[in-house]
């Protein structure tokens, strides 16, 4: 970047302010080097090294380092797809579903409407820059928190808010992808519920809707190649905030990881898989019972990602604690009630630094 003469703050300006994005960052300046307001500070940043699991090994030489499953959900009254699901949930907070019902040719055709949002010209895109968007449920932004980060993330995304009472929500919504995303969603709304009956279930309760899912969103994630990976991160470490999210990645290797443990496990992409991961309110509504676990995206050198997570979460105004049903026997409750708006305040008020949310409510 030296060479071209473009500060930091100007790079900044250029990404941020004047709404061009990272995309527009590797359209137009195609730097070869990383720009230093993008390098993370080496005791925060999470290398391609510390990422490499090794395969531990028990006296009997078997492999101990745990998969992330691949569950066939075909049938969702099998009772071992119950199981799978619920062991997942409880361990390592991620697993993955196929034979869903959504066909490979939908997911491409997602894939490429949201491809085509951000090939769009600066000028297009920024009339959803978040802030002041043409939309009041479709916003476009770079990084998490850019005007709070002391470094910015590899990312640019397009979110949506879906409003199941307002039929005009998507109206106003970028044309060259709306159809999709709308699609999408009414795709992803029956398999989340049928993945919360079951965690339900197990638990003895039932899903109530406005406190499981009373708020549909969705964010179109975009990473542009990145000159130096190692040095960044596309996502940082985070917990996701809602009840259940999710996602569809595509095919390139080695960019989303979820903790375990002191380590990180790569979830592969598989096709046709949807990858679903607990977020902070089950956790909670289940009193530790399943697993909101942090995860996060490297960027890739040579090749874009792009990827879709849906989020289903409680309504704004729904009081989240744990469930009855999980404290009959006399257990303590692990965290006090939490309206669901309080805590997405507090959450997106700070930028992602592997804190986790979930500890600003738990009792002593």
């Amino acid at each position: 970047m030296a060479s071209i003469g473009l500060t930091d703050m100007a790079i900044t300006d250029f990404v941020v302010n004047q709404r061009h994005g990272v995309k527009g960052l590797v359209d137009v300046i195609s730097p070869k080097t990383l720009p230093s307001c993008y390098i993370q500070l080496p005791e925060k940043r999470v290398t391609t090294e510390k990422l490499i699991m090794e395969a531990a090994t028990t006296g009997k030489g078997a492999l101990s380092t745990p998969v992330i499953p691949v569950i066939d959900v075909s049938d969702w009254k099998d009772p071992s797809v119950a199981e799978e699901i619920c062991e997942a949930a409880a361990t390592l907070g991620f697993f993955q579903i196929v034979n869903h019902g959504v066909s490979v040719d939908e997911q491409n055709e997602l894939r490429a409407a949201g491809r085509g949002f951000f090939d769009l010209p600066t000028e297009e895109k920024e009339r959803y820059w978040e802030g002041s968007s043409v939309s009041d449920t479709a916003w476009y932004m770079t990084s998490f928190l850019p005007y709070k980060e002391a470094k910015l993330e590899w990312r640019d995304y397009l979110k949506f808010e879906y409003l199941s009472d307002n039929v005009d929500f998507a109206a106003k919504w970028p044309t060259v992808c709306r159809d999709e995303v709308v699609n999408h969603s009414n795709k992803m709304k029956p398999i989340g519920r049928n993945i919360l009956e079951i965690l339900l279930n197990n638990l003895n309760a039932r899903v109530e809707e406005q406190s499981l899912m009373g708020t549909l969103r969705m964010n179109v994630n975009y990473y542009p190649e990145c000159p130096e990976p190692k040095l960044t991160v596309g996502t940082g470490h985070h917990c996701d905030i809602n009840t259940l999210t999710l996602l569809l990645q595509d095919d390139i290797l080695g960019s989303l990881y979820a903790r375990y443990g002191d380590k990180w496990l790569h979830i592969p992409p598989v096709m046709g898989a949807i990858v679903v991961n607990i977020g902070d309110m089950l956790q909670i509504l289940s009193n530790d019972r399943y697993k909101s676990v942090e995860h996060l995206v490297m960027a890739s050198q040579f090749l874009s990602r792009i990827s879709f997570a849906y989020y289903m979460g409680p309504g704004y105004n729904s009081v989240i604690e744990p469930l009855r049903e999980v404290l009959g026997n006399g257990e303590k409750p692990l965290y006090k009630p939490t309206r669901y708006s309080d805590y997405m305040k507090y959450y997106f008020a700070r930028p992602h630094t592997g804190s986790k949310t979930i500890e600003s409510i738990k009792l002593p």
